[in-house]
């Protein structure tokens, strides 16, 4: 710095009234840090899960149920997150500093995607020679197979919405006994797959795909994505369908749910990976600690996969 920075620094600091301002001033700063801090944890926070109240009746009331049950965080992110949807901004938004949120969001269509697939070639039709309902067809090819991160012309936002329309335009085609909902056995087996398929892919990037804080904390909260779609699925899915927990095993079940549940809370303030490669060896290994409850639920998702087949 110039002498001449350094003299008007002194006489700055050395006068009372701007000496009250500069601590005005960093005070300030501090609580805008803060505030910053506080939104974008908030943004990441507990989801809760899909409320499934009362007693399931008929196929009527289960359709529904299932459909919504594969986009209802996605629902949240796009109408109800006070940021939006985040992988589509630009990075001079300051939204594009929220990367938590973004690679949660990323991790929920990830998983919708998957889910979306199943009940739309197993769950909406009688066999595999049936045709497909073809607003399902669009929602499953067209919709949410969009990329998350386009925001002109037809924007990711757009495309998602589209591809809920569509399954509410195949609801009512059901109340209206134009289409088929139709779940047996073998459905729910490719389900449970499914289910599993989601879980071990996250879980296998936390083991061996990170190299840095920054891989650390994309990896995780993508995980949660994952996991809040994965969890609202299997908790509607075994209210629907009790044969579930009476042949996959209740334990199984309440296990995978508790554990989802508790992936669900996971927030922290900041990630430590526990790595002589990044220097934190000494902290806590939050990228370890979360692959094996991730290890927990697909294991207890395979054993409820395997018992459906026996």
């Amino acid at each position: 710095m110039s002498r001449f920075g350094i003299s008007s620094l002194k006489k700055l600091i050395q006068n009372k009234n701007s000496s009250r301002a500069l601590v005005v001033m960093a005070v300030i700063l501090v609580l805008l840090a803060g505030v910053g801090v506080t939104a974008i944890r908030t943004q990441v926070a507990d989801q809760q899960v899909m409320p499934v109240s009362g007693e399931i009746a008929n196929d009527a009331e289960i359709a529904p149920l299932v459909f919504r049950s594969a986009y209802f965080s996605l629902e949240r992110e796009l109408n109800d997150s006070a940021v939006g949807w985040v992988p589509n901004d630009l990075m001079i938004s300051p939204t594009a500093w929220f990367d938590n949120k973004e690679n949660l969001q990323r991790g929920i269509i990830f998983a919708t995607r998957g889910i979306i697939n199943v009940f739309t070639t197993n769950f909406a039709r009688s066999g595999s020679g049936e045709e497909l309902n073809k607003h399902l067809l669009k929602a499953q090819t067209s919709s949410f197979p969009y990329a998350e991160d386009v925001w002109m012309f037809a924007s990711s936002e757009s495309r998602y919405k589209e591809g809920i329309k569509s399954i509410n335009s195949y609801l009512k085609d059901l109340e209206n006994d134009k289409a088929v909902f139709n779940v047996k056995t073998d459905d729910l087996y490719v389900l449970m797959n499914t289910l599993e398929s989601l879980i071990e892919m996250p879980q296998s990037r936390l083991k061996t795909g990170v190299k840095s804080h920054f891989e650390a904390d994309d990896a995780i909260y993508f995980a949660k994505g994952v996991c809040l779609v994965v969890r609202d699925v299997l908790n509607t899915v075994t209210r629907a369908y009790p044969e579930l927990m009476n042949r996959g095993g209740k334990q199984n079940i309440t296990v995978a749910l508790e554990t989802l549940d508790i992936i669900a809370l996971f927030n922290p303030l900041y990630v430590f990976a526990g790595g002589n490669k990044i220097g934190d060896s000494m902290a806590p290994n939050q990228v370890q600690a979360l692959a094996s409850k991730l290890d927990i639920t697909a294991n207890r998702l395979r054993d409820v996969k395997l018992a459906l087949d026996k």
